[in-house]
């Protein structure tokens, strides 16, 4: 349950920013007064996120393994509950006096867990002793969705990136690592269309953009043939061996919108078959 390591951390923002960003929201979506949270890192939880807290006494405060409430959550990969946080016997009590400097009586405690490993969790608070249901707890449920989401992306791109630090040179590049920069940087399109947050969508382009210039960026690269976005796309999932079909539906596209993108770049590159456009591309420094 430990923190997964970040392999790019210039590039990757903060995920204790995107946590804080959805307990934001959530305010405005859930009957409890008090929400936070915080990101796991090296066995213990950092709280570092708040919304509606009238104090600083939970602010800073880590929270060991099985420890509380939102140790026993996270340990457990599971959302726990206290309608009567003083009083209940299933859970220690280290955090007693930071829970009742807040006023808190009832409290919440829902894991953000990717893929089987625990990367936080929020918390939901109320000042008086009430059952906490369904309705109050789904709200919160979501936003823990939510963020493990969100960072299962940031996850992917760390992991794309670190492509760029291990390339060959054109040179010296085999087809299987040609393959997995092209599969890199056609998952990150996707992603960016994906991620909710518009500042790492933009640095997912700036990453993929990069990417794709180890396609040919370089002075080796032919210029007198220009491929279109949408050319390169289909191009880059035919080197994959990807069919007609099956690119149509990775691009959103028809059939017959694929094919007339294929007889475009193959007249361009001045060949009569798909094997024979990936390896001219390639050859020209088009395609990885």
């Amino acid at each position: 349950m430990n923190e997964t390591p970040r392999s790019n951390d210039l590039l990757r923002p903060s995920d204790e920013d995107a946590l804080r960003a959805e307990l934001r929201a959530l305010s405005t979506s859930t009957a409890f007064p008090v929400l936070f949270g915080g990101a796991v890192a090296g066995g213990v939880m950092l709280l570092s996120g708040f919304a509606g807290t009238r104090s600083r006494i939970l602010r800073g405060l880590t929270i060991d393994f099985r420890c509380g409430l939102g140790g026993r959550a996270v340990a457990e990969q599971r959302p726990e509950a206290a309608p009567d946080y003083f009083a209940s016997d299933h859970i220690t009590h280290e955090y007693d006096v930071h829970v009742a400097g807040e006023g808190i009586e009832s409290l919440l405690a829902v894991p953000v867990v990717v893929r089987g490993v625990t990367r936080g969790a929020l918390y939901g608070g109320l000042r008086a002793r009430r059952p906490i249901g369904e309705v109050m707890t789904d709200p919160v449920l979501r936003a823990a969705d939510r963020l493990a989401r969100e960072i299962e992306i940031r996850d992917e791109v760390d992991r794309r990136v670190a492509l760029l630090s291990n390339t060959e040179p054109r040179a010296q590049r085999s087809v299987s690592e040609s393959e997995r920069i092209t599969e890199s940087y056609l998952a990150l399109h996707e992603l960016a269309g994906r991620i909710s947050d518009e500042s790492v969508a933009a640095q997912l382009r700036h990453v993929e953009a990069t990417l794709r210039s180890l396609a040919g960026g370089d002075d080796a690269a032919d210029t007198s043939i220009t491929l279109s976005p949408r050319e390169f796309d289909v191009l880059s999932h035919v080197a994959l061996g990807c069919r007609n079909a099956e690119i149509a539906e990775r691009l959103a596209l028809s059939v017959e919108t694929v094919k007339t993108y294929m007889r475009n770049l193959m007249a361009k590159l001045e060949v009569g078959s798909r094997q024979e456009a990936v390896f001219a591309a390639r050859r020209r420094g088009l395609l990885p």
